[in-house]
């Protein structure tokens, strides 16, 4: 077992968390005797309820754009697949940027912008589609720009949450979070579905511009300001400020494994999610109010995983939850393969496929990313998360574009069959390698 933070000497180690929690303590206006709990703490609920409105957005958008690219640019799987990848290609190439970007400047201040970058680009789509100019060209780069908002945004975030929450709440904290997600995904979903079908793609991303907006405006009522944090010297590069997070993920063996999972699994996520957008229209003759439902209400599911991750958590411990949570989240691709043209089984499994997959997932998420958020010392967090999105979320456009091309040459319902059995691949190195894993997270207090 390693520590969080290896290469780090203990004494250090347990300042920087003091330190941290101390913080964090002070902006949730709690002591260790006092308890005011997350539903009194107003930052955090604005902080939240943004969030949530912001994602709820998204997932309409999430689903509109490979619709339009489908449906009023007829384009093929391949380039459903390039529009998606360019959603996550900033993963890659922002990212980094991001992280030390996050660390030197207030973080609610990138909030703020980078939700105002993402309501100006997608508002570009129903103006280039009233004026005949819309193309698959410009949705890439919309695309790409909304990514780059979005890939600033998670990381801030974050990397926020530990100012304006308690240590001890950091659990509870994303819990709720990741249960707004998986509220997002019911309701925007299913509303994306609904209004594709009533008023089409393009004037559905309208609802995605508004939730930014709105969001905006929430994050922009949080009264908390950030202690400020020392910068880097005059003479110190800039290249080694941002390898900082990549250095701190490799040394630790802890890190290292979740990273390595996370970016395999997703790449196998992603694929398999451009496929089967694809595989529902064309094969199993969806259409995208049918798709919007069986996303909602297989997302039901990650709204109950968000419910008991804290208890799950505390009944099997730290490497036990990850792993059987993952298990269910890498394995429920493998329902899919049983449906095909003119099944029965077809809308069925595929919700069975999505609230599987959603419940684990979700669980997943709570506790690694409490971890990480306790572990890793504040001054250099927002490196460190943008480290770790780098490497997980990079591999989001690998899999959006090898899905959408091995679609094509393979053919659709074989190229799930592949990335189904590589996620289980991955699971399965996944197992082995928990023997590195800590026996419980570091945060044991108990959450109200």
């Amino acid at each position: 077992m390693s520590s969080a933070t290896a290469g780090r000497p203990a004494d250090s180690e347990q300042e920087d968390r003091t330190r941290v929690g101390s913080d964090a303590v002070r902006a949730g206006g709690g002591t260790g005797n006092q308890r005011p709990g997350l539903w009194r703490n107003r930052d955090f609920l604005k902080l939240w309820s943004g969030e949530t409105v912001a994602a709820m957005g998204a997932q309409v958008t999430q689903l509109a754009l490979p619709m339009l690219v489908l449906a009023a640019l007829g384009a093929s799987a391949a380039e459903v697949g390039v529009v998606s990848a360019m959603q996550f290609l900033p993963a890659l190439c922002v990212t980094p940027f991001a992280g030390l970007l996050i660390d030197l400047f207030d973080r609610r201040t990138v909030l703020l912008v980078a939700n105002l970058v993402r309501a100006a680009a997608l508002a570009l789509v129903p103006v280039l589609y009233l004026t005949d100019t819309l193309s698959v060209p410009a949705l890439c780069v919309i695309a790409f720009v909304v990514g780059a908002g979005t890939s600033v945004f998670d990381v801030a975030y974050l990397a926020y949450l530990p100012t304006l929450v308690p240590q001890r709440d950091l659990v509870d904290a994303n819990s709720k979070l990741q249960g707004s997600y998986s509220v997002a995904q019911i309701g925007g979903s299913g509303a994306g579905g609904l209004l594709i079908k009533a008023l089409g793609a393009w004037l559905a991303i309208l609802a995605n511009v508004a939730a930014y907006l709105a969001a905006f405006v929430s994050i922009l009522l949080i009264r908390h300001r950030e202690p400020p944090r020392e910068r880097p010297t005059a003479g110190r590069p800039r290249l080694a400020d941002m390898l900082t997070g990549f250095k701190l993920l490799w040394r630790d063996r802890t890190l290292r494994v979740l990273s390595m999972q996370a970016g395999w699994f997703n790449l196998c996520e992603q694929a398999i999610l451009t496929l089967f957008l694809v595989y529902a229209v064309k094969a199993l003759r969806m259409d995208a109010g049918g798709v919007g439902f069986v996303l909602a209400f297989g997302s039901i599911a990650s709204l109950a995983g968000a419910f008991v991750a804290r208890r799950a958590g505390n009944r099997f411990g730290f490497p036990g939850i990850l792993v059987l949570a993952s298990c269910a989240a890498s394995l429920a691709p493998l329902l899919l393969l049983p449906t095909g043209p003119g099944s029965a089984w077809n809308f069925p499994l595929a919700t069975l496929t999505f609230a599987v997959y959603g419940f684990g997932l979700t669980i997943y998420n709570v506790h690694v990313v409490s971890f990480r958020q306790t572990v890793i010392p504040s001054e250099v967090l927002g490196r460190a998360m943008a480290a770790y999105r780098m490497l997980t979320y990079g591999t989001l456009p690998v899999g959006a574009f090898l899905g959408g091309l091995l679609g094509e040459q393979l053919g659709l319902w074989k190229s799930i069959l592949l990335f189904a059995l590589t996620a289980v691949v991955g699971w399965l190195l996944f197992v082995l390698a928990c023997r590195t894993l800590p026996a419980r997270e570091p945060e044991a207090t108990p959450t109200r």
